[in-house]
């Protein structure tokens, strides 16, 4: 999962550096209602509330499921038939647990004060 937030200037979606799995533990990490951010596009620097900050499912992690699932598929494929094919959804599970993830962090927000 990786942290979004889109620029108010260039309107581009840009990464956050810190990582983390909720809302609230983002808010303890940075001890703030607001995280500096600075574009990678224009350069703008800015601050965003952490109800603006989304999360998505990482695209990296995604095609490592892929080839990870491939390579398992190819690998069983002679050996074990039926169970090479079932671990063809090891990408599906990885895309799965990604979602659930983002959905999750998306999902609570933080009261403004």
């Amino acid at each position: 999962m990786r942290l979004t937030y889109t620029c108010r200037a260039c309107k581009k979606q840009n990464y956050l550096p810190i990582k983390e799995e909720t809302r609230p533990d983002l808010q303890k990490r940075i001890n703030a209602d607001e995280v500096s951010v600075n574009c990678n596009s224009c350069g703008k620097m800015d601050k965003r509330h952490i109800n603006r900050v989304t999360a998505i499912p990482d695209s990296r992690i995604l095609l490592i499921g892929v080839a990870l699932g491939l390579v398992v598929t190819v690998i069983l494929i002679g050996y074990f038939g039926f169970i090479a094919a079932l671990s063809f959804s090891i990408p599906i599970m990885v895309w799965r647990y990604e979602s659930e993830q983002a959905h999750k962090f998306n999902s609570y927000a933080i009261k403004r004060k």
